[in-house]
């Protein structure tokens, strides 16, 4: 093609170039008239050598506006434009074919998308920094019963408590919050996400109802904890029934003196009196529960808080032998929260490890510290105990439920509630033979 493209050029110009010696030789000979035609035919020449080379420029200037008007359909037809060009006008048109295929592609994603969006559950409502609404999809217009927002702020005309805790959410930070909205109670969990495409910031919210999962989980827990309330109070019930009857039997029989029925009457007193105070021991533990102080927030390590907790437990450790191995950043691991509070959980976990070791040969606890991805602050406390069955995992955080011969049972429940107070996360992982591991996030 080049080959061919500059014999025509040199073709060209060895045209114009005889054509400027004839008119001169013409201008000479004072044979105006035929100079003149010459003139026109160079004239005429030059201009054809200028368009035949500015063919490939023009080609390309239409291509690139076509690309930049997003316009695909621009087909370059070589034949109006000599053979010269076939080649690269077949390059273009494959390149804008490529590029309809992609557009056809993306907008088929797109149309995926958009779709999957409007069909999932979860309510989606996307923002830009300004506070615009560009996406809502049918799952939220349902829950909010609005077809419709154009900014944010829309949120207070719907529920003013629910456009509250919107504005105050930060991204990461679940938050659970009951709302009425066309008079239905609502259990929303919201949480936040910023996205950025193109130097452009925009803000992803999802609404989810959870009432029927929180109803069903909280019929699930009173369940268990009526179970075991049922069992404690029989355990202290049914022995003073017991006895009480004992002693009415007793009170009727004449074939007892009055110094056996006296002794009889006290020993069995003094065992209703023992289980009654069990019984009202119990009832304040249970109590303990319901009267946790609100958390005083300050700046914290939890470096620094682990080691004070380790110290106080030292103790322990040294008198049943336990290897206790610690994976703790040099760095602080700042975060905010009640120190006196987040002792007590640690002190809870870290007592319970020491329990799960004690009698098992080669005891080991290894407490880990580190950074989630999400900025946070994170405590694995790991033991190589016995471990815990799949059955018995599923009630540790039940109030009074214990797998131990002593204890009260609510040393897990009371540190799910101070975690869950300064909104971090506790989660066990164990199976029988292979250890416990216990991960709180803050």
């Amino acid at each position: 093609m080049l080959q061919h493209f500059y014999s025509q050029v040199v073709i060209r110009v060895v045209i114009i170039l005889a054509l400027m010696a004839g008119m001169l030789f013409l201008i000479r000979a004072n044979s105006f008239s035929l100079a003149i035609f010459l003139a026109i035919g160079l004239a005429s020449s030059v201009y054809q050598l200028i368009r035949y080379v500015n063919h490939t420029n023009r080609e390309l200037a239409n291509f690139f506006s076509a690309i930049k008007y997003d316009d695909y359909t621009l087909n370059s037809y070589s034949g109006r434009r000599g053979k010269t060009f076939e080649v690269l006008q077949g390059t273009l048109n494959l390149i804008s074919k490529k590029f309809r295929d992609i557009r056809a592609e993306k907008e088929a994603n797109h149309q995926f998308l958009q779709t999957l969006i409007q069909h999932v559950e979860v309510g989606l409502l996307c923002v830009k920094e300004d506070g615009e609404v560009i996406l809502m999809n049918e799952a939220l217009k349902n829950l909010l019963h609005k077809s419709y927002l154009i900014h944010i702020e829309g949120l207070q005309k719907i529920s003013p408590r629910l456009w509250e805790k919107v504005n105050a959410l930060k991204p990461g930070d679940p938050e659970l919050i009951k709302v009425n909205i066309q008079n239905k109670l609502l259990q929303l969990s919201i949480q936040a996400v910023d996205i950025k495409l193109q130097d452009v910031s925009f803000r992803l919210y999802t609404f989810q109802n959870i009432q029927n999962e929180l109803e069903a989980k909280e019929l699930d827990a009173w369940q268990k904890l009526i179970r075991i309330l049922t069992h404690e109070i029989m355990n202290s019930v049914a022995p003073i029934s017991s006895l009480s009857s004992t002693i009415k039997d007793m009170l009727e029989q004449n074939s007892l003196s009055q110094e056996e029925k006296l002794e009889h009457i006290q020993s069995s007193i003094a065992v209703i009196q023992k289980r009654s105070e069990g019984l009202l021991d119990f009832t304040e533990t249970y109590r303990t529960l319901t009267r946790i102080p609100p958390p005083k927030f300050q700046r914290l390590d939890l470096i620094q808080l682990v080691d004070e907790v380790i110290t106080l437990m030292k103790s322990d450790l040294q008198k049943f032998q336990i290897e206790l191995q610690k994976d703790l950043p040099e760095a602080p691991l700042l975060f905010d929260g009640d120190p006196h509070l987040l002792e007590q959980v640690l002190i809870n976990l870290l007592k319970n490890a020491i329990d799960a070791v004690q009698e098992i040969e080669g005891p080991i606890i290894k407490v880990t510290a580190a950074t989630t991805p999400a900025g946070k602050v994170s405590l694995e406390i790991a033991d190589n105990g016995p471990g815990i069955s799949e059955e018995m995992l599923d009630q540790v955080f039940v109030p009074f439920f214990t797998t131990k011969d002593t204890g009260s049972g609510i040393g897990l429940s009371l540190s799910r509630q101070i975690i869950r107070m300064h909104k971090g996360q506790i989660e066990m992982q164990s199976a029988e033979g292979e250890g416990t591991l216990v991960k709180v996030i803050l």
